[in-house]
């Protein structure tokens, strides 16, 4: 079995009416060391919940057990279910997520059977063939040289990067790598690649807090150390729909006059336009000018037809 699924069933038992586990139960039912059962409690702590704290040691039971003050039962009950839903459709290896399921009680398995997850555009399957040599990269700890094209209208350039992370947004692939000769972070589409060639150097060391501070930052895929707020109002059903919505943990939004003014951080304007302009006359922008004025300008090509 794997660490995946031991997960999943951990969760689960500490999700359960007992709620507690031992590391010699885990050990017995998993064919594993006591060892590699603490590893994996110590993964459930500080990967899988959202605080270590969350999962104490009962003395008295001489088992592990979520704390008073965790989230219990409903809530990993649920996101296991919809994390599942999303691998099994996801997947193209039926083997795969066979064998996850298998991993589950009975119980959890006939509510997965109910839930479906869909998606209306999906990666080409040529967009996904660069994945296993991504994954290579990642597990020698190599760097990549990517040829890519930027934009349907700029040439091809080979690139000397350091893959950080995979990242599938809105149903595209994206990958995060330092660039070396920009001596920056990038974020490089799949759909533009044309050639993945795994290098023969070592990938430099870098600080993955770092990386996870500037990926939660701002709004949408587009990187940048520095970002600014964009404020934007929305009307009628669009007002509705947005308020029930979370854009960015660091967004801040209030009602003004029957329209619910919505203001987030992002580090380009790009993402935010295109959503604003699907919600059409029921959303504009406030802030900041710039923002404002390409929306406008973005409107005008749109009535002139070009």
């Amino acid at each position: 079995m794997s660490q995946t699924e031991r997960i999943f069933d951990i969760l689960y038992q500490l999700s359960s009416e007992e709620g507690c586990v031992t590391l010699k139960e885990i050990a017995e039912r998993y064919e594993i060391s006591t060892r590699q059962a603490a590893r994996d409690i110590e993964y459930v702590r500080t990967r899988i919940l959202p605080s270590p704290d969350d999962i104490v040691y009962d003395w008295q039971k001489r088992a592990y057990r979520l704390s008073e003050e965790a989230d219990t039962l409903s809530y990993w009950k649920e996101n296991m279910l919809i994390s599942l839903s999303i691998y099994n459709n996801a997947a193209s290896d039926a083997a795969a997520h066979l064998n996850l399921e298998e991993a589950l009680p009975d119980s959890m398995r006939r509510i997965l059977s109910h839930i479906d997850y869909r998606t209306p555009v999906r990666s080409r399957i040529d967009d996904e063939k660069w994945l296993s040599q991504i994954f290579t990269a990642f597990d020698k700890h190599r760097g990549i040289i990517i040829r890519y094209r930027k934009s349907p209208d700029s040439e091809s350039e080979d690139r000397d990067v350091d893959p950080l992370r995979l990242v599938n947004y809105q149903n595209a692939w994206y990958l995060i790598g330092y660039d070396l000769n920009r001596k920056d972070l990038r974020t490089f589409r799949l759909s533009r690649v044309e050639k993945i060639i795994i290098s023969d150097r070592k990938a430099y060391e870098h600080d993955e807090k770092n990386l996870d501070d500037i990926l939660d930052s701002s709004y949408g895929i587009f990187l940048s150390d520095s970002s600014e707020i964009f404020t934007m109002r929305f009307r009628g059903g669009a007002a509705v729909r947005v308020s029930s919505e979370i854009w960015h943990e660091k967004q801040r939004a209030r009602w003004i006059d029957g329209e619910y003014e919505l203001s987030v951080p992002s580090a380009s304007s790009v993402e935010l336009l295109s959503k604003l302009l699907s919600f059409g006359a029921d959303a504009y922008p406030v802030s900041p000018e710039s923002f404002v004025k390409e929306y406008r300008e973005t409107v005008k090509m749109m009535d002139s037809g070009r």
